[in-house]
C-alpha cells in the first residue's frame, strides 16, 4: 500500500547516560588514539509482550547527528526525530575515528530503500551494523529480542501477535546482520573517503509541511498539502495529517518518504522519470550539462535527487 491510516504513540521518556556493559562490548568505551567522534544509542520503548520481551526502536547518535533505517532508506536529523525528541534511553558508547556521513556511505548499500521489515530488517537491524562499524561493538540484545523471537515464529503467529500489522518484504528475504558484519570486517577502512556529504534543510521533521506525489493506489491525494505528525518506527512510514478542505478530521495516513517533498519546492521528480541536466557550474558538474539521468530517488536530507547518468549515481538539486 503506498499509505496507511492511523497513528501510534510512543511514551513519554526521559534520558538515561551511562557505559554499554562490558559483556556486550569486544572494546572499552574509553577512546582509542584518534576516536574523536562521540557515538551514543538512543532508545525508545514501543510496547511489551508480557513474559516474552518488549519491542525497541533504536538510532545511533554520531557527535549529536541521529542516524536510523527506515522504509525509505537511512535517514539523519539533529533533533532525534525518529524518537519524537525523546527517546527513553540515551547511552554515550564510546568514541569513532568514524564520522556519521562516513557511516551513512559504508551501510547505505546494506540498507537501501524499499528494504525495510519489521521482524528482518529494521532499524536495530541498523543500528547493530552501526555499531560494530564505528566502535567494534554489537546491539545489547534486549532491544532486538523480540525480533529475534518472531524470525523463529511462523506467519500466523505474528499476524496473531502484531494484529495482522505485518507484511512480509520479500526485499529482505535474504538479509542478514551476521553478513553485513563479515562484509564490515573485511572492508580496507584505511581507504574509507573522509570527504563530507552534502547538507541541506531537515525536510522531514514534526511539523514540516510537505506536499503528497507519487501515489498509485491512492491518486487523489497527489498534490494536497500535508503537516508531518511524527515517524512510526513500527512500519518506518512518516505520518502527516493532510490539511486540504474536505478532508475528515481524522486524516492522518502514514507515507513513505518517497512520495512527500517540502512544500514549495517548485520541481517534483519522481523514481523512473527521466530528466535533462542543465546550468551546472562547477568544473566537474559542467561536464555534465545536457547529460540525460533517470531519477533514482530523492534524499531528505539534503534536499537532492539521486539520479543516475550512464549507470553512474549522482546528487543533483532540482533547479
Amino acid at each position: 500500500a503506498d499509505c496507511w491510516h492511523g497513528t501510534s504513540e510512543i511514551p513519554p521518556m526521559g534520558n538515561v547516560a551511562g557505559c554499554w556493559p562490558h559483556s556486550e562490548t569486544r572494546e572499552e568505551c574509553d577512546a582509542d588514539e584518534g576516536a574523536t567522534n562521540k557515538v551514543e544509542l538512543a532508545a525508545s520503548l514501543l510496547f511489551t509482550l508480557p513474559g516474552l520481551a518488549s519491542a525497541y526502536h533504536t538510532s545511533v547518535v554520531v557527535n549529536g547527528e541521529e542516524f536510523f533505517f527506515s522504509d525509505s532508506g537511512i535517514f539523519s536529523n539533529m533533533s532525534l526525530t525518529s524518537h519524537q525528541s525523546q527517546p527513553s534511553e540515551k547511552l554515550q558508547l564510546g568514541f569513532s575515528k568514524f564520522t556519521g556521513q562516513q557511516l551513512m556511505r559504508v551501510l547505505q548499500e546494506h540498507f537501501r530503500p524499499g528494504t525495510y521489515d519489521l521482524v528482518r530488517k529494521n532499524c536495530n537491524s541498523f543500528s547493530d551494523c552501526a555499531l560494530y562499524f564505528l566502535l567494534g561493538k554489537r546491539l545489547a540484545s534486549k532491544y532486538s529480542a523480540l525480533e529475534s523471537m518472531g524470525q523463529r515464529a511462523s506467519l500466523d503467529l505474528l499476524q496473531t501477535v502484531l494484529n495482522n500489522a505485518y507484511q512480509p518484504n520479500q526485499a529482505a528475504t535474504n538479509f542478514s546482520v551476521d553478513s553485513v558484519i563479515k562484509h564490515l570486517d573485511r572492508l580496507d577502512k584505511s581507504k574509507i573517503s573522509k570527504e563530507a556529504a552534502a547538507s541541506g534543510k531537515q525536510a522531514l521533521k514534526s511539523g514540516a509541511m510537505v506536499i503528497v506525489c507519487g501515489l498509485k493506489n491512492a491518486e487523489h491525494l497527489n498534490g494536497q498539502r500535508a503537516r508531518i505528525v511524527n515517524y512510526n518506527p513500527v512500519n518506518g512510514r512518516w505520518e502527516a495529517k493532510l490539511e486540504s478542505q474536505g478532508q475528515p478530521e481524522d486524516s492522518t495516513k502514514a507515507f513513505r518518504a518517497e512520495n512527500l517533498r517540502p512544500a514549495g519546492e517548485h520541481v517534483v521528480l519522481l523514481p523512473g522519470q527521466q530528466c535533462r541536466i542543465q546550468n551546472l557550474q562547477s568544473e566537474t558538474g559542467k561536464a555534465l550539462n545536457g547529460c540525460v539521468a533517470e531519477v533514482n530517488r530523492y534524499i531528505h536530507d539534503n534536499s537532492r535527487y539521486e539520479v543516475l547518468v550512464d549507470g553512474v549515481s549522482k546528487s543533483i538539486k532540482a533547479e
